[in-house]
């Protein structure tokens, strides 16, 4: 399976005998500034706290220069006030996998295209806040397209992680052999003693050591370190993997400047490969078991390692629906689902439905080898082919759930060029996903707040609602600890304590 101004103010000072007139009104203005910060005050609202098991009596929320600065009832403010009439306020999702360079499936730069990419530019941020994610993590982060992304006023804050790769290993074997060494993320490659006459001539060994390469990403400010044990697919296989070795240096030298290391690996192989290593979390839920393995001995010995991992506290992200959209590709319903309108902007859309927008369906029909060119047809034929790795990543996630492993809520946004994992929804979706194997809504309630702020280590900041804390807030009508629904009556989304009306964020507004 394929699997962005900072402001300077300059004074002119003329004659010296107004120096202090000028500092005067200028300490005026600051004082001014500070005594009518900027507020808000949510009046009459149940609050989800994500530390609280239920919701709260009717209480208020104030605001103030984008913190939650008080809780209680009958709390005043001369600024702006939010009545919720009994509704519900939720920390702001996070979504703790994803990808936010480019368009999902636009990988050309044609002329006629520039207004639709434009649309779809400004759209994807709003589509993360539209399904209520307020924070998100890009597992494979530039840290300057990640300075500008965060420089967006409707736009979730994102964090990233340093991919740390090994030449011609997944993902660097799609780049050419020499690009791998010159893009920015080439500063994170590690040196590789078996491909020792790989490396171009300016590569220095001692840059790249695995300790060389962590300080070179907590430099650059990431916020976590991404490996990779992938040998291939597609028609990119039997790829170089790092050692066990390799990886250990990685995670002695990320724990020791505290930032946790995350897994790109969805095999069997690769789950065994995370318990010698010691790294933090599994990126992917496990979606191909041993080839040829006697399947009663074979469960036995999935039941035995999630008992590990979880005695490992090893965290596992499932992204089911990584699977599902990639079948969904296929699906010529798709785009009559209603939700879709609100993510994609009507261009991009009427784009991925021409010949043009539809390449990776076509590559899709081609290596299932899909004997039917009729579009229900090939739809019904390509979810069989997916059911067996949807069986077994739905069945191990249930177990490591019924284990009391650390299940982590990440979407993979998009996992690859696909126009069916489109921001935000692509994470409403893996919410119904996870449902499906039988966990509850405070499960993944928890996962989607608390929990991952925790694992990103950002619990003092954001992931509840308590008095200190980022404005990162969603008022719902519906509780979603009472049906999934819920996160479907978003009204408002809070982000550092700016309100944006839920409808002010769809894409439908595009023509």
């Amino acid at each position: 399976m394929y699997t962005i101004h900072q402001s300077q103010i300059k004074l002119v000072i003329g004659a010296t005998a107004r120096l202090t007139s000028l500092f005067t009104a200028l300490f005026a203005i600051l004082g001014s500034s500070s005594a009518h910060a900027e507020s808000l005050l949510i009046k009459n609202v149940h609050i989800i706290s994500g530390v609280a098991a239920k919701p709260s009596s009717l209480q208020d929320v104030l605001v103030q220069d984008g913190q939650i600065k008080a809780i209680g009832k009958q709390l005043t403010s001369t600024g702006p006030r939010l009545n919720a009439h009994g509704k519900f306020l939720i920390p702001g999702l996070i979504d703790s996998h994803v990808h936010l360079d480019g368009v999902p499936g636009y990988t050309t730069s044609k002329p006629e295209d520039a207004e639709m990419l434009k649309q779809a530019h400004e759209q994807m941020p709003r589509s993360y806040l539209y399904f209520g994610f307020t924070t998100v993590l890009d597992l494979t982060g530039d840290p300057k397209f990640i300075a500008n992304w965060n420089q967006q006023v409707a736009a979730p804050k994102a964090y990233f992680c340093a991919p740390v790769v090994i030449p011609n290993g997944y993902p660097a074997v799609w780049m050419d052999k020499d690009a791998q060494f010159t893009v920015p993320a080439a500063k994170y490659m590690l040196f590789d003693p078996k491909q020792a006459a790989t490396y171009p001539q300016h590569f220095v060994e001692a840059a790249h050591t695995p300790s060389a390469v962590v300080n070179a990403a907590q430099q650059d400010g990431a916020s976590c370190i991404k490996v990779f044990y992938e040998t291939g697919f597609g028609p990119k296989r039997n790829l170089p993997v790092p050692t066990v070795e390799m990886i250990q240096a990685v995670v002695q030298a990320a724990h020791q400047l505290d930032l946790p290391v995350f897994l790109h690996g969805n095999s069997q192989d690769a789950y065994e490969f995370a318990l010698k290593t010691g790294v933090d979390t599994l990126v992917h839920g496990m979606w191909h078991e041993h080839k040829n393995a006697d399947q009663l001995a074979n469960q036995e010995r999935l039941k035995q390692m999630s008992a590990e991992i979880v005695k490992a506290g090893i965290a596992i992200q499932p992204t089911i629906q990584v699977l599902y959209g990639e079948q969904e590709e296929v699906n010529p319903e798709f785009f009559n689902n209603p939700l879709v309108s609100h993510a994609i902007p009507a261009k991009l859309a009427t784009w991925y439905r021409s010949a043009a927008g539809q390449w990776m369906k076509q590559m899709l029909t081609e290596e299932l080898s899909l004997s039917t060119t009729n579009p229900d047809e090939q739809y019904q034929v390509t979810k069989k082919q997916y059911q067996k790795p949807l069986n077994t990543v739905k069945r191990m996630t249930a177990q490591l759930s019924a284990d009391g492993a650390k299940i982590m809520f990440g979407s993979d946004t998009p996992s690859g060029p696909f126009y069916t994992q489109f921001p935000g929804i692509n994470g409403r979706w893996e919410m119904d996903r996870w449902l499906e194997t039988g966990m509850s809504l405070s499960k993944l309630f928890a996962a989607l707040t608390i929990e991952n702020a925790r694992a990103l280590k950002l619990d003092k900041e954001i992931g509840s609602i308590e008095v200190g804390k980022q404005a990162n807030l969603l008022l719902l009508t519906k509780n979603p600890l009472d049906a999934v629904s819920g996160y479907d009556s978003i009204e408002q989304v809070i982000v550092a304590g700016k309100i944006h009306p839920r409808a002010s964020l769809s894409a439908s507004k595009f023509k």
